[in-house]
């Protein structure tokens, strides 16, 4: 683990979990707090903290050992990989001596007082102060970026966003069962069309 503490730029949030650990896809690994920055390439700083943290690699690494294919905490946005680079942070939570569970990172808002709660949301723009980790494995080396506290600079409120948005209301359809025919479950299909699904 390097000494220092370091910070990162301001950056959005593309999808933060900070006030309460969420479960990883993969099961056997513990809860984690994870937040993805997006850096623009475009931004002096950003590109400065990118090449800080290269160096810093390096400086933990040396040059000459493979390097893992995840072991970046940062990598191309994969919508924009020309405009933004995607940063992850991520902190597992951990079970104390005395059973507890940890309390992961400590928010702030913009005058840093305590944060109140709230979910953190897309479009949030936040500094992190984090530690690295350096790590050896099988397949090479890495580093990651774990948040030690989050200062929320511009807050936009975490919203559930219904998986229905964007669908309009249709008349006309009907229901069936899997082994009826697919013009009796709604969808129109002749002999020269194909189903939808």
């Amino acid at each position: 683990m390097a000494k220092d503490i370091f910070r990162t730029p301001l950056a959005e949030v593309r999808w933060a979990h900070l006030i309460t650990p969420r479960h990883q896809l993969d099961k056997s690994k513990p809860k984690a707090w994870t937040a993805d920055l997006l850096l623009p390439n475009s931004n002096e700083k950003a590109q400065s903290f990118l090449l800080a943290m290269e160096d810093q690699f390096i400086a933990l690494h040396g040059s000459r050992k493979r390097r893992a294919e995840k072991g970046f905490p940062w990598k191309p946005d994969k919508e924009k990989p020309s405009e933004i680079t995607v940063v992850r942070f991520k902190v597992p939570q951990f079970q104390r001596r005395d059973g507890s569970l940890s309390e992961g990172p400590r928010i702030v808002d913009a005058k840093k007082q305590p944060w109140d709660g709230a979910a953190i949301g897309n479009g949030s723009k936040v500094i992190v102060a984090f530690d690295i980790y350096d790590w050896d494995g099988e397949n090479g080396c890495g580093m990651t970026f774990q948040p030690r506290a989050v200062q929320v600079v511009e807050f936009v409120p975490y919203e559930q966003v219904d998986p229905t948005d964007g669908f309009d209301e249709l008349d006309g359809y009907t229901t069936g069962s899997a082994t009826e025919t697919a013009s009796t479950t709604g969808w129109a299909v002749d002999d020269d069309d194909e189903a939808p699904f």
